[in-house]
Parts: C-alpha cells; structure tokens; sequence
C-alpha cells in the first residue's frame, strides 16, 4: 500500500475539521488560548499584574451595573413633615397636639443598590406623616410614610404617631395692643390704628372655644416719631395664659400697628377773668376770682408747636345773672396741632361776691377792759370807714361798730390808745379809722 506525505498539513488537516463539531473545536481554541496565556503569565510579572488589574476592574464593573447587588444603610436623625392638612380641613376635623417633636428624630433603613449606598443620606430620604387618612375625631395611630430617591425604604422607627383629632372650631378674637419697653421722658406715646383689629382663629375645638384674646406689643423704646410697623401678636386664654399657635389657622400671622409719638409741655391753664367768663352777675354782685382743677395739663404736639404756647384757655363760663359762687365743667379751647391733652376739661371754681361799697360809721361804741377799780373813763369820738360787701356795710350802719380799748395797768392821766375793731364778725370789711389813735382820759372818781 502507498503512502502519502501531503504536500499542505493545513491541507490535509481540513476536512478533518469540518467533521468536527463547533463546540469541540472552540473549546480547543480556548484551550490553546489558556495554554498559551498561562505560559505567558508563568514567564512574565508584567502580565501577571495586569491580568489581576482587569480582573478586579471587571469584578466593579459587575457589581456596579447589576441592581440585583444591594446593600443596607440605616439613616438616622430625619425631620418628618406633615401632609394632608387640607383635607383634614375639609372633613372638619383638627389636630389637637402638635407633633414637632415626635417627627424630628425618625430613623430609616434604606435597602439601596451598590452602586447608590454611598449617596443614600438625610438630604434624599423623606420621611411623611398624611393626615388625608383620618376621617373621625378621636385618639388614632397615623403611620409613617418615607421614600429614598437612590433605594427602597424597608423600615420605619417609630412607625406611627399617636394622634388625637378633634372637631374643627372657628371663632373671631379682638386684638389688644400694648404699648412696651423704655418710654422717653417728656413724650407722649398712643396707638392710633390696628390692622386688622380682630383675628379669626380654627383648630381644635377645646383650644380655639377657650381662647380670649390677641395681644400684640408694640415697643417704643428709642422712638421719637410716629411709626407704622408689622408686628407678631401672641393668644391668651381666658385665664391669661399664652396659647401655643402651631396648630391653628390663624387669618393673619402679624399685625400692623400705628403709634402716635410727639413730645410733651405742661401748661397752665389761664384764670385770667377776661378770658374765662362771659355775661354779668346779678346786680350788686361781682366775680371776685376764678381757680381750675387742674390747674396744669400736658400737652402733646410738635416740637414747634409747644415752644410757641404759655398757657391754654378754656371754653369761657356763663357768670350771667349768678349772685352766688358755683363750680362747673369747662372744656380746653382745642388749639389746631394739638395731639393730646392729659385733661380735655377742667372744673371752674367761680367765686361770686356781693360788690364792695364804702361807708361811714360814725360814734364807735367802745367796750373798756383793763379799767382799774376808783376811775373813770371818757374818750374823744371817733368816726370809721368802712369798706365791703354791701350788705356787712349796711348792717353796720345799723349795729354800729364796736372797738376794744385796753386799759390794764393804766392809772389817771391822758393816753392816745389804738383801738381794736370786731374783725372776727366781719371778715369780709376793711376798717379804717378817722384817726390812728384815740384819746382816753382816765379820772379818780370824786376828784372832779
């Protein structure tokens, strides 16, 4: 038999391999490639290196691209927010406490891919409590709701709040305003306006129908002028005691308020009879003076305004036909630029007195004391004028006048003694005698 040595080993390898199947001739190709791979790491450091290199770059790029690869991280300290207030409102209903606290240290386990673990944190998970879901009053477990925007939220501490829910109230409350801090001396300080002066309040039933009053403070301390300034007021109850404001609906959340502010002057009030009655007394009857109480007000203007006034007027009084005195309300002639007066009105104390007349009383009746036993007296006649109210100086035209003489110690002899006239009767009369003195001569009885 002839044997033959083919000319291409290629050749005559050929149609061996198309008789072979594909996977038993691509397992030898990787085979060859191993074998000549392995060689090649086995005679060099440099490939050795490289290849664990790519090995470890592709085991990242495994991990990274496939979401099926998650890990768990537990964010804590998260904040939660509320939602579903509106239509808690709309089913009438309110929350009585405020859940703040309860809400500000929530811990949240989020199951996240590898490839996102590192971003999950406080600023990407959002932690919700919705109050859509309550729909009658009473004490309920409301649960928590969170979501993470880099992986599934898988747990929730706490879960739920437990929350009591009350029939929604609405009411209108006056607001107050007070003036606070350092006044300056000197100035005068009024609230002028209020906006809005009432405040309408919702929320729980319990807290809005025991709510009773808004007081906003407006501090005036360094102000010198008039301002206008949005201010926060705060709720009292009826006992006094301040009403927490985060659980109600409140129609506005500050006040603006107008203060009045001008410096102030005390004034006399004048008393001036020309200026403070009109009309005439009865005839025969004079006003004799007039007094106010107070007789000082403080008046608040402009700075130029008060340097300008000495003293205020008031609306003059009637004296029309008064024969007595009498005390009566006057208002202050209201002067244009005048911001406030301490006192609108003053009393007038009106003094009327009969006219002064003057008359002449003559042949003074004189009452001796002081007249040592075993003499006796005689005096030169005296004649008075007197002046007064006309009818004291009618009267004593008819009684005539009465003077002491004072004689104590005095022997016989001759003596210029000033005598003493009944003032205490008639307080209201002037005396004035003819002469200073009279002449009183005293005698021994028997001796003439």
């Amino acid at each position: 038999m002839e044997n033959r040595t083919p000319e291409n080993k290629n050749e005559s390898l050929a149609p061996e391999r198309e008789k072979q199947p594909l996977g038993k001739r691509v397992g030898k190709w990787m085979g060859w490639l191993g074998r000549n791979l392995w060689g090649g790491l086995v005679h060099n450091v440099w490939l050795k290196l490289l290849s664990l290199l790519l090995a470890i770059l592709l085991w990242n790029y495994v991990i990274s691209t496939n979401t099926s690869i998650t890990r768990t991280k537990v964010v804590n300290d998260l904040t939660g927010y509320m939602t579903g207030q509106t239509t808690l409102n709309a089913n009438r209903l309110a929350l009585l406490d405020d859940p703040t606290e309860a809400l500000s240290n929530i811990s949240v386990t989020v199951d996240a891919p590898q490839t996102y673990y590192s971003r999950v944190s406080a600023e990407n998970v959002l932690v919700s409590l919705d109050l859509s879901s309550v729909r009658t009053a009473g004490t309920q477990e409301v649960p928590l709701r969170a979501t993470s925007s880099f992986g599934r939220v898988t747990d929730i501490v706490p879960e739920s709040l437990t929350l009591t829910f009350e029939t929604q109230d609405s009411r209108s409350v006056p607001i107050n305003t007070v003036i606070s801090g350092d006044a300056q001396e000197d100035y005068w300080y009024s609230v002028t306006r209020v906006n809005p002066s009432f405040l309408t309040v919702s929320g729980a039933a319990s807290v809005v129908r025991n709510i009773g009053s808004a007081t906003v403070y407006a501090d005036i301390t360094s102000r010198d002028a008039p301002f206008t300034q949005a201010l926060p007021y705060a709720l009292f109850d009826t006992a006094g005691e301040a009403v927490e404001q985060e659980m109600l609906n409140l129609s506005s959340s500050s006040v603006s308020v107008s203060v009045d502010v001008y410096p102030t002057k005390d004034l006399p009030v004048s008393t001036d009879l020309a200026n403070v009655v009109t009309g005439q007394p009865a005839d025969g009857y004079v006003v004799q003076s007039v007094t106010m109480q107070p007789d000082m007000v403080t008046v608040a203007a402009d700075a130029e305004l008060l340097d300008g006034l000495t003293e205020l007027m008031i609306e003059p009084v009637s004296v029309e036909g008064a024969s007595q005195s009498f005390t009566t309300r006057a208002a202050i002639s209201q002067l244009s630029g005048l911001r406030n007066l301490s006192s609108e009105q003053v009393y007038v104390n009106v003094v009327v007195t009969e006219a002064s007349v003057v008359g002449r009383v003559k042949d003074l009746s004189v009452l001796v004391s002081g007249k040592a036993a075993g003499l006796s007296v005689e005096y030169s006649p005296m004649s008075v004028i007197v002046t007064g109210p006309r009818s004291d100086i009618e009267q004593l035209q008819k009684e005539g006048v009465y003077v002491s003489v004072d004689l104590t110690g005095l022997g016989p002899g001759t003596y210029e003694i000033a005598p003493v006239f009944d003032q205490d009767r008639y307080p209201n009369v002037e005396f004035k005698p003819e002469h200073e003195k009279m002449t009183v001569v005293l005698t021994e009885i028997g001796s003439e």
